[in-house]
């Protein structure tokens, strides 16, 4: 056995340096560490200001900034003051009137409760305070210089209080040069004023940069005003509004349209209790929520307000309180899911208003078109936003334009090239994947595969609501390799899969035998369906068995949907106009890709240069 000889510590020669003694930091210090963690920038300092008059009950605060908030923020509000003998406890460290108790953090309804922001900003500012409770004859000041404190003192000001912040980081150079230039810290403190307003219906707030107006909300605009003073009138007049109550979470909802979206999340908008937050997990559940009805990779245009007890949620998980954690987070996640696609799928944007998909299907004839009608007389169509689908619906009394007349010729029934171009009554195939007909003030593309997926997953969630999904017992179970973690995840919702059709049984300590899958998806291969759901699995392990099963189901009705190139017969194409007649929502694919894109005779005259 070999021996390991340990090395001597310290080595020999070697000389230890000199530890200075342990000692408590100075105060002053103390609180600029804290600054740290809660005052990065301007935009900190007038968060912090403006949720503390929040919490002092104002109905009005206005924003006064300087030099993108570097020089000077000044923030004044018409709330219930504090008093002279109390100013210097607010302006000290760790000294709030929101806790008294431990018990009290597992309840937090206000927006600050640390008790440290004022003191972290005077310790890296300049900060005046000027205080007046409604009763008081006079009001009272406080200045803290740096972490220099000094008052109070008498002053002259109205009732609410008003907090004047200079220099910020001026005595601290190595903070001060990671400040950003002036249009970009301004750009960060107008973010926090916009969040503030949307989430604070009830309390004006108002900005001004450099002596100009930037934003104002007035205390009686409700939250469709105040998104319009966010996202602007024409979008905001364009939201839909989603509101669904959940046991003791209510959840109030303004989504912009499909071609507003964006690929960041820049313009989602998430509340909790008044509070603006950034969890990914609720992301996460926004970008299912609304997966069907944008263009994949994108999120909406959105405002989001949750209300629910304070003891359910922790809001203490954060320096700067923008995260959460909540004591059923699956609840909460599944609730966001359902309420945005259950809202969104009766909007408007569902279902197209110049006619169901299934019209013309009936009585179908095939012949080819001319000779040179394929691929190469495809329009080049890019909508006004190039995110989504050009939405239109027909006027009330509109007449049909007129049919333009295509040369064809008779041929023997699926006598058409396999990649070429074929015609069904009204309908005609462009290389066996786009679906082309005249509609109400233009025409009409719609994409068989995206179609047969909406299809498939709407059919099979009707059978959901029904009970469960009819289920095709496999003649031969399908042997799939899987690790043993793996195997074991599908076990434990083995039972929630069996309610979709897809019937799962171990086989061994590393296969997973696959005995059943939905009857009518005869496409469907078990190898990729068992590892679509381990994918999801892993994804979604913490939400609800609703929204997993919902998930399973969408990943399967794409994955036994017809494919773009696949030759449909006449009897084919008939059966999928036929169940796609009805659709409660046949805009989008379950992935957010477009199943209808229409073009308007006026995009036509443009892309043949008539306008």
């Amino acid at each position: 056995m070999a021996r390991f000889a340990r090395a001597p510590f310290p080595a020999q020669g070697r000389e230890l340096p000199r530890m200075n003694p342990i000692r408590k930091l100075d105060p002053v210090v103390v609180d600029q560490i804290a600054a740290g963690e809660v005052v990065e920038r301007p935009a900190s300092v007038v968060k912090e200001l403006v949720e503390n008059a929040l919490d002092a009950g104002a109905t009005r605060i206005e924003v006064l900034l300087r030099e993108g908030g570097a020089r000077l923020i000044e923030v004044r509000d018409d709330g219930g003051g504090i008093p002279a003998e109390q100013l210097l406890l607010a302006v000290a460290s760790h000294a709030t009137s929101k806790l008294r108790r431990p018990s009290d953090f597992e309840a937090i309804a206000s927006m600050g409760f640390r008790g440290e922001a004022l003191a972290s900003i005077g310790a890296v500012s300049r900060l005046r305070m000027i205080s007046r409770p409604p009763a008081a004859p006079a009001a009272a000041a406080v200045t803290v210089r740096f972490g220099a404190v000094s008052g109070p003192a008498a002053a002259a000001g109205p009732p609410g209080t008003r907090v004047v912040v200079e220099d910020l980081f001026a005595e601290l150079p190595a903070r001060r040069k990671f400040l950003k230039r002036t249009s970009t810290e301004y750009a960060h403190c107008s973010a926090w004023v916009e969040r503030l307003a949307l989430a604070h219906p009830g309390v004006g707030l108002r900005l001004e940069h450099d002596g100009r107006r930037g934003f104002e909300v007035a205390p009686d605009d409700g939250i469709r005003e105040r998104c319009a003073a966010v996202f602007g009138a024409r979008l905001a007049e364009r939201m839909v509004v989603v509101e669904e109550t959940h046991g003791d979470l209510h959840l109030h909802a303004q989504v912009g349209p499909p071609e507003a979206a964006r690929r960041d999340a820049s313009r989602v908008h998430l509340f909790l209790n008044g509070r603006w937050v950034r969890d990914p997990k609720l992301l996460r559940a926004v970008r299912e929520g609304v997966r069907e009805f944008v263009p994949v990779g994108h999120y909406p245009t959105l405002y989001l307000a949750l209300t629910m007890p304070p003891a359910q949620v922790d809001v203490n998980v954060h320096p700067q309180k923008l995260e959460v954690r909540f004591r059923n987070a699956s609840f909460v996640f599944s609730a966001i899911v359902r309420t945005l696609r259950s809202g969104l799928s009766r909007s408007a944007w569902a279902t197209r208003r110049v006619g169901a998909v299934g019209e013309g299907g009936a009585g179908l004839a095939e012949t080819s078109l001319e000779a040179g009608v394929g691929a190469s007389s495809a329009l080049e169509y890019r909508p006004d936003f190039p995110s989504g689908p050009a939405v239109w619906e027909r006027p009330a009394g509109a007449p049909l334009p007129a049919s333009g007349a295509v040369a064809t010729r008779a041929t023997a029934a699926d006598g058409a090239a396999a990649d070429g171009a074929f015609r069904i009554g009204g309908l005609l195939s462009v290389a066996n994947t786009f679906l082309v007909r005249e509609v109400p003030g233009g025409m009409e593309i719609l994409d068989q595969h995206a179609l047969h997926e909406r299809v498939n997953l709407e059919e099979l969630r009707a059978e959901v609501r029904r009970g469960r999904v009819v289920a095709q017992p496999m003649l031969v179970p399908a042997l799939v390799e899987v690790t043993r973690e793996e195997l074991a995840d599908l076990v434990v919702h083995a039972q929630s899969l069996a309610v979709l059709g897809l019937e799962l049984a171990a086989f061994g300590e590393t296969t997973v035998a696959v005995r059943a899958v939905p009857s009518r998806l005869t496409r469907l291969q078990p190898e990729r369906v068992v590892a679509d759901v381990l994918e999801l699995l892993a994804e979604h392990g913490e939400a609800g068995a609703e929204t997993l099963q919902d998930e399973v189901l969408q990943r399967m009705a794409c994955r036994g949907a017809v494919m773009a190139g696949d030759r449909l017969d006449t009897s084919a194409l008939q059966d999928l106009l036929r169940r796609g007649a009805a659709l409660p929502q046949d805009k989008t694919c379950a992935h957010g890709r477009p199943v209808r894109v229409f073009l308007t005779l006026e995009d036509l005259e443009r892309a043949f240069h008539r306008r």
